[in-house]
């Protein structure tokens, strides 16, 4: 059974600007740690200098982009999308989320064939929620304990018990999104609805950024699982017919659809058929329309 997507040889070599901006990220993860340590106090403080940075960078990317072609990408807007459409994983890029919000890309990161039913993450939660196996007897949870006992961190745990204690906050949010159903992170924080594995985010961009369920779009324009696998594995268990999902990366030619379906729809045209309900045309039918 596959673990999860493989690493990405389809990330591109990194410009002048994405190094020194890599670069840039290093740094200030680092200075930051260490004015933590010594100030432990500036704790918000340093938290929203970061998620400042993390905007500033999106809006950068997706403004130099809108300026060249004809169909802007936003990068904050919330699609609703059924769970059942998101079938196949992207390729794993080794670059933060921050870095791969609203940005296109060439390359075969869409070919992956790996489907999200056939990982470890999701087969462990069908387990778990729907046959009552606990947490410890799934193939994920050894796995994980496996990686973390050779010195990996993951989901912020580096021990059993934190692992654990992170699977019963995964209980509660099944209970919740059970209870209350899905809400966009935007929707969320507004609602009042308690979120158990909330990561106490410094700005509603850095829950977007971070928290809401991630896709890529294929070149063909197929949605393709990128992050945020408890909340589609819980969707996809219960059932429910939309959930908030934000894009990530868009393949270079399907960028250059969107442009030619932009110019289009600006000249009369209309759309029919699938691309009519594409939740990635939507914005440009709005705007046609207005």
């Amino acid at each position: 059974m596959p673990r999860g997507p493989p690493e990405s040889p389809a990330d591109p070599p990194e410009t002048p600007a994405e190094r020194a901006g890599a670069w840039l990220d290093s740094a200030l993860r680092g200075l930051g740690r260490s004015l933590f340590e010594a100030l432990p106090v500036f704790e918000r403080q340093l938290r929203l200098v970061r998620s400042l940075y993390a905007d500033a960078t999106v809006r950068l990317t997706c403004w130099g982009y809108n300026r060249r072609h004809a169909a802007p990408i936003e990068p904050y807007r919330v699609l609703w999308v059924d769970p059942a459409r998101i079938v196949r994983l992207s390729r794993h890029s080794t670059r933060p989320r921050f870095r791969r919000l609203g940005t296109v890309v060439d390359g075969d990161w869409d070919r992956c064939e790996i489907r999200f039913r056939e990982t470890d993450v999701f087969y462990a939660f069908e387990r778990h929620f729907e046959e009552g196996v606990p947490w410890e007897e799934t193939a994920f949870f050894s796995r994980v304990l496996e990686e973390m006992n050779e010195g990996a961190e993951r989901w912020g745990c580096t021990s059993r018990s934190e692992f654990r204690d992170r699977c019963e906050r995964l209980d509660r949010l099944y209970e919740s999104l059970r209870e209350h159903g899905f809400y966009s992170q935007r929707q969320l924080l507004e609602s009042g609805v308690d979120d158990p594995v909330e990561y106490r985010r410094a700005t509603v961009a850095e829950r977007i950024i971070n928290d809401e369920i991630a896709v890529d779009v294929a070149r063909d324009g197929e949605l393709l699982f990128a992050d945020g696998r408890n909340r589609l594995a819980i969707a996809k268990i219960l059932g429910v017919d939309a959930v908030p999902v934000v894009v990530l990366r868009r393949h270079a030619q399907w960028a250059a659809w969107r442009d030619a379906v932009a110019t289009f729809l600006e000249n009369g045209g209309d759309l029919r058929g699938r691309l009519r309900e594409h939740p990635d045309l939507a914005s440009l039918r709005e705007a046609a329309r207005s």
